[in-house]
């Protein structure tokens, strides 16, 4: 009789086990947390080369004067395009002492530099401001060999509205240098590099 007792108790807790295990199984929960952080980026890029590949470009600029009286200006451009989601931001510039191979008797206040700005259809172009002297036609002495300048400041980001290929969202910086023959410019090589940076803040 005891043996058919506890066997009773063991088939009731199997029933129980078969017809409240699922129920259980059933009251499970799982829970998936999602947390998406936007980040800030600062992306300069080669505005002739618009591609991931265009970052931080070395843009090269070639002038070759060959003195004559009444000749025009010598030009050359460097323009790139900046890209960013944060409301503050800047472009400064700096530039390496220079290096005269003729004595060439160019200096820096010989050469123009023209800075102007335009954006594409889905940017903002008054995401950023020039800063003066920059606000008109300058010279390279303007950006100093010893700490970097303001050239833009920014307050906004670049892009108005979404771009699903990137491709219009862009504020463009384009750079013209110049410099006018002279017949007291001696042969050599006159060089000096600019390196232009994209800061926030």
């Amino acid at each position: 009789m005891k043996i058919a007792y506890q066997n009773f108790y063991l088939i009731l807790v199997y029933l129980v086990l078969v017809f409240f295990w699922p129920l259980e199984l059933l009251s499970q929960t799982a829970t998936v947390p999602i947390n998406i952080t936007v980040n800030g980026t600062l992306t300069l890029s080669d505005a002739n080369n618009d591609a991931s590949s265009g970052k931080n470009p070395t843009l090269n600029v070639n002038l070759n004067v060959t003195p004559d009286l009444g000749a025009a200006a010598v030009t050359g451009d460097a323009n790139f395009r900046l890209r960013t989601n944060r409301s503050i931001w800047r472009l400064t510039a700096q530039r390496t002492s220079e290096v005269d191979s003729g004595p060439t008797n160019i200096t820096p206040t010989d050469i123009s530099l023209t800075i102007t700005k335009q954006a594409g259809t889905n940017a903002n172009a008054n995401a950023g401001t020039l800063v003066a002297p920059f606000t008109a036609q300058t010279t390279l002495s303007s950006i100093s060999t010893s700490t970097p300048v303001n050239v833009i400041s920014g307050t906004a980001k670049t892009s108005t509205a979404r771009d699903s290929t990137n491709a219009n969202n862009y504020f463009q910086v384009n750079t013209q240098y110049s410099i006018l023959p002279d017949f007291f410019y001696q042969p050599g090589t006159w060089s000096t590099t600019i390196t232009y940076s994209f800061v926030s803040p």
